[in-house]
C-alpha cells in the first residue's frame, strides 16, 4: 500500500526533502522524523515512544515496521544529528531532543573580531546580548554531547562547557580510547584534564586518533582546519 502523507504535518517542508536525499535517509527515518516534527516538540527535551510511532505508521501505512527497522531508522536520525540522544531508558523509549533543520545546516566560520572593535560601537548592550545567547546555545549543546555518553556537567562548568565543539568531540573521543585499556573512576575530572591539557596533542593520542577516525568524513568534525 502506498503511504499518503498526512497533510496536517506541521514543520515539514521541502527543504527537509532535499536533507534527506542529500544524506541518503531511508524512507523509515524520515518518516519518523516528520512523525516527531508532528508531536511540535522541536529544540526541547521529549520523551517519545516508538511504538507510538509505529501505530501511527500501521494506520496510515497499513502494516507497521519491524523492531529491527525501527531502531535502524531512529539510529540514523541520531547519526544525521537530526536528533541528540540524551537517555535511552529501553530500545523503543528515549530521551531526546529533535533539532531544526536549521541546526543542521554547516556551519560558517565566524569571522575573528577584535575587541577593540565593539569600544566605538553605537549599541554594544545588543552586540553582548547576542554573544549571551550564543554562548548559551553554545553551553546546552555540549553539555548535551557529554550527556549522550553518560558524562554530567553543571551549566556552571563554562571552562568545560564553554568550548568549540570540535574540542568537546576531541575531548570525548580520547575518553573513549583511554576506556579501552583503563578504568576512569572520575570521569568529569578527566575530562577537564583532557581539555586544559589538550590530550589530543599527545603524539600516542593523535596518532590513535587518526587510525580510528582518518579514514572517515568524522575526523573533518574533529579537525575542522585539515578541511
Amino acid at each position: 500500500m502506498t503511504y499518503n502523507r498526512n497533510k496536517s504535518i506541521t514543520h515539514w517542508t521541502y527543504k527537509h526533502e532535499e536533507y534527506c536525499l542529500k544524506n541518503q535517509i531511508p524512507r523509515s527515518s524520515q518518516l519518523l522524523w516528520e512523525w516527531l516534527l508532528k508531536t511540535g516538540k522541536i529544540n526541547t527535551e521529549s520523551e517519545p515512544d516508538l511504538k507510538d510511532f509505529n501505530n501511527w505508521i500501521r494506520k496510515h501505512r497499513g502494516k507497521s515496521y519491524c523492531r529491527n527497522t525501527l531502531k535502524s531508522a531512529f539510529n540514523k536520525l541520531v547519526e544525521c544529528r537530526v536528533v541528540n540522544l540524551v537517555k535511552q531508558y529501553t530500545w523503543n523509549i528515549v530521551k531526546i531532543v529533535t533539532r531544526p533543520l536549521e541546526y543542521l545546516k554547516p556551519k560558517r566560520k565566524l569571522q575573528k573580531r577584535n575587541v577593540f572593535d565593539t569600544l566605538g560601537s553605537s549599541n554594544p548592550s545588543k552586540y553582548d546580548s547576542r554573544y549571551s545567547q550564543q554562548q548559551h546555545i553554545l553551553i546546552t549543546d555540549n553539555k548535551l554531547l557529554f550527556s549522550q555518553y553518560g558524562i554530567s556537567f553543571n551549566d556552571t562548568e563554562t571552562k568545560v562547557l564553554d568550548r568549540p565543539r570540535n574540542e568537546v568531540l576531541l575531548s570525548i573521543v580520547c575518553y573513549q580510547i583511554r576506556l579501552e585499556t583503563s578504568e576512569i573512576r572520575n570521569p568529569q575530572g578527566w575530562i577537564k584534564r583532557c581539555l586544559e591539557g589538550r590530550y589530543w596533542d599527545e603524539p600516542s593520542m593523535f596518532n590513535q586518533i587518526i587510525a580510528k577516525y582518518g579514514n572517515t568524513p568524522f575526523i573533518y568534525e574533529l579537525m575542522p582546519d585539515t578541511q
